[in-house]
């Protein structure tokens, strides 16, 4: 293999990657979509009482509540959440690691 065709077997593989993060994200949004509809249903609140409670519009809770590409912020979040009477929290982890790695990885954070 020479180097140019290293660098573009490279680059695919680097655009593979952040395809995958992408999906994972994306993912993760809709998570929090549908937990925030179910609480919304479950309190029987309207988007438009969402969006008032939130201070913002309905076209915005829209936005946030669209399973298919929600536009969502940390703020958004948190104040739809409070708007629900919930409260959102977030944390960092380590990343997940394969196999026998991984239990020690985490058998070390959790001593």
């Amino acid at each position: 293999m020479n180097r140019a065709q290293l660098k573009s077997a490279l680059e695919s593989i680097s655009r593979e990657v952040r395809e995958q993060e992408q999906v994972r994200i994306l993912a993760r949004k809709k998570a929090l979509v549908l937990q925030l509809e179910e609480a919304r249903q479950a309190a029987n609140v309207s988007i438009s009482e969402l969006a008032r409670r939130m201070g913002t519009s309905r076209m915005a809770v829209h936005s946030l509540l669209d399973t298919a590409a929600p536009t969502m912020t940390i703020d958004s979040v948190s104040r739809a959440a409070a708007a629900l009477g919930l409260e959102f929290e977030t944390w960092i982890v380590p990343r997940r690691q394969a196999g026998p790695q991984r239990a020690r990885a985490k058998q070390k954070v959790n001593q």
